[in-house]
């Protein structure tokens, strides 16, 4: 099998990337923040990636622009309190503002090549129960790879 540097791969960048997001957001710092796992406990997060076609464009010169999409879930508190669900409406809201003021000032996360971040929806509520809810919202990365000019720069 091969030995894979987890620390190298884009899901692991946008992961640390989407941490110093969440908490600049919220006080409570006592939350998960997982890929392809999102636990029953309320104040945790999920970055999974979705299957889509990686390459957008190619070039003659070897150059590629690639893109990875991803959800991003949570799972928070639920009640029949409106505040509480305002929050956690606000909480995307805001979210991708962040995603989208990021992007036009260029903070973005630090994958090689990359060149984009977006919410490609707003974040919604897809599963409630009697105190969580799951929130769900897609972002895409765009990245370049390749060229002849370009010998640093590869796939991670």
């Amino acid at each position: 099998m091969m030995a894979i540097d987890v620390k190298k791969i884009r899901i692991t960048k946008l992961r640390e990337y989407l941490i110093k997001i969440i908490d600049n957001m919220i006080e409570d710092k006592d939350y998960e923040m997982n890929t392809n796992m999102l636990s029953n406990n309320p104040n945790n997060y999920s970055l999974d990636k979705i299957p889509v076609a990686s390459t957008v464009e190619k070039w003659i010169t070897g150059l590629e622009i690639h893109k990875d999409v991803y959800s991003f879930r949570s799972r928070m508190n639920y009640s029949p309190d409106v505040l509480d669900n305002l929050t956690n409406v606000g909480f995307f809201e805001v979210f991708e503002d962040i995603i989208y003021s990021n992007n036009k000032k260029g903070i973005l996360p630090d994958i090689d090549g990359i060149e984009s971040i977006e919410c490609l929806n707003c974040g919604s509520m897809n599963n409630a129960e009697a105190n969580a809810c799951e929130f769900d919202i897609q972002l895409q990365i765009k990245y370049k790879i390749g060229g002849f000019n370009e010998s640093s720069n590869s796939k991670n």
